[in-house]
């Protein structure tokens, strides 16, 4: 089992939502519960918590909450700091443990987090739903599982930007399904005032953050999906059009993200040079068709069929070698990326760079470490190789 690197800075957890009380920790002073959209109270972080302070989270330790609730099944819990940060496992949502993981659709009408639902299409003829929550700040429901009559399950992704729900059934038009990558197939869409709803086949499964110890096992699989849809890209790349949206590359705020960071932090002359020739490097990578956003909770894992399944396709381009596999494989060691990447120079390198870039912002002080100063050297040596022999395999 690899190690993924920690991130620092963890504002606090809910560590239990019960049907009468919920405690968790936080290093903020207090905590806002929040009940279905309206708040519920008030809470001091000041219980001692050995765990946290052990951890060397706090000196004190005295960080915990604890408080009581009166919950129904379906009710959605947000944990929120005093700036409006939420905290980890925030959004909760409480499902008795007697009742079905399915909701009905009437509590759509009672619950302002359930509203999208709430106002999807008559003619769908849903009876149950499932919520799933976004990735974004704000996490907020983004979709849901729906229980149509009379036909399987579908996933349902809410307020979709037109142009963005363009570019998605462009690549899915062009590239996914006469590829055959595997991702949900496209089902319909509906107009929604200004916004799109898309209907995909649902798709079994947990997500790849969720597989827990031996994650790993399952990377080739990806990999082999993001070789198809490279190959797919370079032979569609003159009919795939790319309309703005606001859905764009992660890509063009890293750079900016990590010389920021790198400043907060004092960062040397050589240091920030560095970046400099990291940007050249990016910039002699091969583009290639890219997911755009494959964190581990957009890969999702069939265990029992034994196979993967990409979603949320919302930011896909053509972007450096690289950048999918890095972001896939983020919080692991620099030598980990490197055996799991495909063994060609020009893959590896764009790895290595991206995980470098990944890792000054989620490891404190990571630039001035030990470890840093060996992957730079590794990237000098890969660069070295690649100006001589790009697709050359290792």
């Amino acid at each position: 089992m690899l190690k993924v690197i920690k991130k620092p800075g963890v504002l606090g957890f809910i560590d239990r939502v019960s049907e009468d009380a919920i405690s968790g920790w936080s290093l903020s002073p207090y905590v806002t519960v929040v009940v279905n959209g309206r708040t519920r109270c008030r809470l001091s972080c000041n219980r001692p918590r050995a765990d946290v302070k052990k951890a060397g989270l706090s000196l004190s330790g005295n960080v915990g909450f604890h408080g009581t609730l009166a919950l129904k099944h379906g009710d959605v819990v947000r944990v929120v700091t005093p700036k409006d940060v939420p905290l980890r496992h925030s959004p909760w949502l409480f499902r008795h443990p007697k009742q079905s993981d399915w909701l009905p659709i009437a509590i759509s009408h009672q619950h302002a987090e359930y509203k999208a639902v709430a106002s999807l299409p008559d003619q769908l003829l849903v009876d149950r739903f499932k919520p799933l929550f976004g990735q974004s700040a704000e996490r907020r429901m983004a979709g849901a599982v729906l229980n149509v009559a009379n036909q399987a399950p579908v996933m349902a992704r809410f307020d979709v930007e037109p142009k963005a729900h363009a570019n998605v059934m462009q690549l899915y038009d062009k590239v996914i399904t006469p590829s055959r990558i595997a991702a949900p197939p496209l089902l319909a869409a509906f107009s929604q005032e200004r916004h799109m709803l898309q209907m995909f086949a649902f798709q079994p499964g947990i997500t790849l953050e969720e597989v827990g110890n031996g994650w790993e096992a399952w990377v080739p699989m990806v990999m082999a999906q993001l070789v198809t849809l490279q190959q797919a890209g370079e032979v569609g790349r003159s009919a795939l059009k790319r309309r703005y949206s606001r859905f764009k590359s992660l890509l063009h705020k890293l750079f900016p993200s990590v010389i920021a960071q790198a400043l907060r932090e004092g960062g040397s002359r050589i240091e920030l040079t560095f970046f400099v020739f990291l940007m050249r490097v990016t910039a002699r990578l091969p583009r290639v068709l890219s997911h755009g956003d494959l964190h581990r909770n957009n890969v999702l894992i069939d265990t029992q069929q034994q196979q993967v399944a990409l979603i949320d396709w919302d930011r896909w381009a053509y972007l450096p070698l690289g950048f999918d596999v890095a972001l896939l494989l983020r919080g692991l060691p620099w030598a980990a990326v490197e055996t799991l990447a495909e063994k060609r120079v020009d893959q590896q390198l764009g790895a290595l760079v991206f995980t470098y870039l990944f890792q000054c912002l989620d490891v404190a002080h990571f630039m001035r470490s030990e470890e840093a100063a060996q992957l730079r050297a590794r990237i000098y040596k890969l660069y070295k190789q690649f100006k001589m022999y790009p697709g050359i395999s290792q």
